[in-house]
C-alpha cells in the first residue's frame, strides 16, 4: 500500500519487484543494525537472541532481556516515510490464506520511521504492545478501515489504526 501523510486509505495496487522487496528487506535489516541494536544498548536491553540473520521464518526478530529476568519478544518495523497511521498485517497472503505477523508471537512492536531514509535514527519510533492490541482489534465493531496491498509477499490484508486512537488508549507509546 501507499499511504498519505494524514490520509488513512491507501492507493495504487502495483506488484512489487524482487527487487523492491530486497530493497525493503534491506533497509529493515541495515537499520536493525544501524539503529535498533544501539538503541536496545541504550535502554540496557540486553539481546538475547537475534534472529534477523538467522535465515529462518521467525514470529518475532529479537528476544530481549528488558529487566532482570524478564524477557521481551520484539518485532521489528523499519518503514520509509513517516505516517500517521499503522497498518496491522491482518492476512500476509490472501491466496495462500497466510496469517498475518498479527497473529505472530511478540510481546511489543518497534515501529520506526524514517523521514530521511539516510539518518541512522528515525523521525518517530512507536512500541506497540501486542496483548493489548490483540485485545482491542478484538473488540472492534462495525466498520473498519482496512488497505489491501499486492506489494509484498502476495495480497495482503491491513487493518489501518490511527497512532492518535493507539497513544490514547495506552496500546501504544511513542519514544521518539
Amino acid at each position: 500500500c501507499e499511504r498519505k501523510k494524514g490520509w488513512l486509505g491507501c492507493v495504487g495496487k502495483s506488484v512489487m519487484s524482487q527487487e523492491e522487496l530486497k530493497n525493503n528487506f534491506d533497509f529493515e535489516r541495515k537499520k536493525h543494525f544501524e539503529f535498533f541494536i544501539p538503541f536496545y544498548a541504550e535502554k540496557n536491553w540486553q539481546i538475547v537472541q537475534d534472529n534477523i540473520n538467522s535465515g529462518k521464518k521467525n514470529d518475532w526478530d529479537v528476544k530481549l532481556e528488558t529487566f532482570v529476568g524478564q524477557y521481551t519478544l520484539i518485532d521489528e518495523k523499519a518503514l520509509r516515510g513517516e505516517w500517521d497511521n499503522f497498518l496491522v498485517e491482518i492476512i500476509q497472503d490472501m491466496k495462500t490464506g497466510n496469517l498475518g505477523w498479527f497473529f505472530s508471537e511478540k510481546d511489543w512492536i518497534l515501529y520506526g520511521s524514517w523521514a530521511n531514509i539516510e539518518f541512522p535514527r528515525p523521525s518517530s519510533l512507536y512500541l506497540v504492545k501486542s496483548k493489548k492490541l490483540m485485545e482491542y482489534i478484538c473488540n472492534l465493531d462495525g466498520f473498519i478501515k482496512t488497505c489491501i496491498s499486492k506489494k509484498g509477499w502476495g495480497t495482503t490484508w491491513n487493518l489501518v489504526l490511527e497512532w492518535e486512537n493507539l497513544l490514547e488508549k495506552g496500546i501504544a507509546e511513542k519514544l521518539i
